[in-house]
C-alpha cells in the first residue's frame, strides 16, 4: 500500500435534490497531529475548533469531471494581510533635484 498524506476530495453533488442541497459532497481524512490539535483548542475553551485547509481543482483522469483535492493541517492563525511577496522597502531619495 502506498503511504500518502491524509487528504480529501469535494465533487460536484449530482444527486442534488432540492435548492438547499449542497452544492459539492465529499470527504477529508484528518492526521493525528490535526485531531490533536482539535483536542487542544477544545481543552482551552474554543467553541468551534478549526483547521487549515488548501485545495487543489484538479480534473478526473476517468470522468472528467472537476473536483477539489484538499489538505488539512493543524490551525494557524494568519494575518489579514495576503499571503506573498514582502513589500518593498522604500528608502527616502537622497538627492540634489528640486522637485
Amino acid at each position: 500500500m502506498t503511504e500518502y498524506p491524509p487528504s480529501g476530495v469535494l465533487f460536484a453533488n449530482k444527486k442534488k435534490t432540492k435548492q438547499n442541497s449542497p452544492d459539492y459532497t465529499g470527504n477529508l481524512e484528518l492526521s493525528d497531529e490535526v485531531v490533536n490539535d482539535l483536542v487542544s483548542q477544545m481543552e482551552r475553551g474554543v467553541e468551534k475548533p478549526k483547521i487549515n485547509l488548501a485545495g487543489w481543482k484538479k480534473v478526473a483522469k476517468k470522468t472528467g469531471d472537476t473536483f477539489l483535492s484538499l489538505r488539512g493541517s493543524a490551525f494557524e492563525e494568519r494575518s489579514r494581510q495576503s499571503v506573498g511577496y514582502a513589500p518593498a522597502k522604500v528608502e527616502p531619495l537622497d538627492d540634489d533635484i528640486p522637485f
